[in-house]
């Protein structure tokens, strides 16, 4: 029976936050349904490993199969731990899946010591792959969801239909991680309640079509049941001790009564867990009701993603936004004491400084605790990234500039130095506020820990390059 390695890689970057590696969890849940008991979970980030440091640990493994993934930035750790495999351990099978492979697949194949790239969710077509592997297959057209080489040429097969009936599928493999360790690294939306975490997803995809974002799971949402959802908290709070929960979904409010059901299913186990979302509702069709049960379920800390304040760069960007209804719902989200942070973005194609300014004036006054004001990055596989290749724009080749807390990648008609100020001064609006400061001080849970922490990345937001 094959032995597997599945690696989380790792590109350092400014943000220097992390939750647990949830894609490959899931691929070793499914490998081991499949049969396959030898898995193993490498996370390069929480061990904070190179390449090289990597590397030593699969070589005293020993694995038949290693599989990377990788973001788009994180690109050039996958192809450096591919290359020192193929020196130090050259009779490992190495896939690549993930983000970046998914969207770039003859990009990560043109390195030859990557040998199959699994693309989209690849929980059962990685499982196909080893089960292929295990029998000695050696024709892999019948395998949806592959690229491999054929005669050296590269062949990428049809797209493999995402899973729909999520229920269906083993919940992540949490024994395969070091659960202690994700307690001393920064977690996504930096602030946090209690250091014993877990991250989650209770659902699939976002069905908008905003030009800017992946499409790694696609547009047709799917979801979870409340009780499927329920049921992996009970394991993760019995079993782990979990005191927080991280959801990551894309939009968890898309199905609203869905959530209100977990909300409820939380309530009534009187667990006393802290709730937080970094990724986000979508803010015109949040409901109070969700909100106000959200936070008798936990909820301290919530994500909306506002990007513009912009009506026309709405319409660019495809989002089309309601702004009046994120208003409404953000001042009601902060009057029930749940803080709130707003995510911003500045340089979409065409936007002007005016634009620009309109987004941050909106930003400043608002009622959100924090924000974020993000450069726009055209990632591959997204629409923008066609947008702006058919355009003629030069974009960069490596792809460690589209690292998403520090780029120079400028896509808008302002140019690069007048953007690099205008982040600096929206950061120093939104914070140099006594009022607000005074709001986040009487809101933000964990103080001892938090304040210097949040005090260092605003200095390394507002006054560093």
């Amino acid at each position: 029976m094959l032995r597997i390695a599945l690696v989380q890689t790792y590109h350092p970057y400014t943000q220097f936050t992390h939750v647990h590696p949830l894609g490959i969890m899931m691929i070793a849940a499914q490998a081991r349904r499949a049969g396959f008991d030898d898995v193993r979970i490498l996370d390069m980030k929480v061990e904070d490993w190179t390449p090289e440091r990597c590397v030593d640990e699969l070589v005293k493994l020993a694995p038949d199969v290693v599989g990377l993934s990788a973001m788009t930035y994180e690109a050039g750790c996958l192809h450096q731990v591919a290359r020192e495999l193929s020196r130090r351990l050259p009779g490992a099978i190495v896939v690549a899946g993930g983000p970046h492979p998914s969207v770039a697949a003859d990009d990560v194949l043109a390195d030859e010591t990557v040998d199959f790239v699994v693309r989209g969710e690849g929980e059962f077509t990685f499982a196909e792959l080893c089960e292929g592997l295990d029998k000695g297959r050696n024709d892999w057209s019948e395998c949806a969801g592959l690229s491999w080489r054929r005669a050296g040429e590269i062949v990428h097969n049809p797209d493999r239909p995402p899973p729909s009936k999520l229920d269906e599928m083993p919940f992540p493999a949490w024994d395969l991680v070091d659960h202690p360790k994700y307690h001393t690294v920064p977690r996504g939306g930096v602030i946090y309640a209690h250091k014993e975490f877990a991250t989650m997803f209770s659902s699939r995809a976002c069905p908008w079509r905003c030009t800017y974002c992946h499409n790694s799971y696609g547009k047709t949402f799917r979801e979870r049941s409340a009780e499927n959802v329920l049921a992996e908290i009970d394991l993760l709070v019995k079993d782990y001790g979990v005191k927080e929960i991280v959801f990551m979904d894309d939009i968890f409010n898309f199905r609203p009564e869905r959530a209100k059901k977990i909300a409820r299913g939380i309530i009534d186990r009187g667990y006393k867990l802290a709730l937080t979302f970094p990724n986000g509702f979508r803010g015109d069709i949040l409901d109070e009701e969700l909100v106000v049960l959200l936070k008798q379920a936990g909820m301290y800390r919530c994500m909306v993603a506002v990007e513009s304040a912009s009506p026309r760069i709405q319409k660019v960007m495809k989002k089309n936004l309601k702004i009046d209804k994120v208003e409404k719902i953000v001042d009601f989200i902060a009057r029930q004491g749940v803080m709130v942070h707003g995510a911003f973005m500045l340089g979409f194609p065409t936007e002007t400084e005016e634009e620009m300014r309109e987004t941050i004036d909106w930003a400043a006054k608002s009622s959100f605790h924090t924000a974020a004001f993000f450069r726009v990055i055209p990632f591959k596989g997204t629409e923008l990234f066609k947008e702006i290749e058919h355009s003629g724009y030069d974009l960069p080749k490596d792809w460690s500039a589209y690292e998403p807390y520090k780029s120079e990648i400028n896509l808008s008609t302002v140019p690069e130095d007048k953007i690099f100020a205008l982040r600096k001064e929206a950061y120093r609006r939104f914070y140099l506020n006594p009022k607000r400061m005074w709001r986040i001080f009487q809101s933000i849970p964990n103080k001892t820990n938090m304040l210097p922490f949040l005090t260092l990345l605003f200095a390394r937001r507002a006054y560093a390059r």
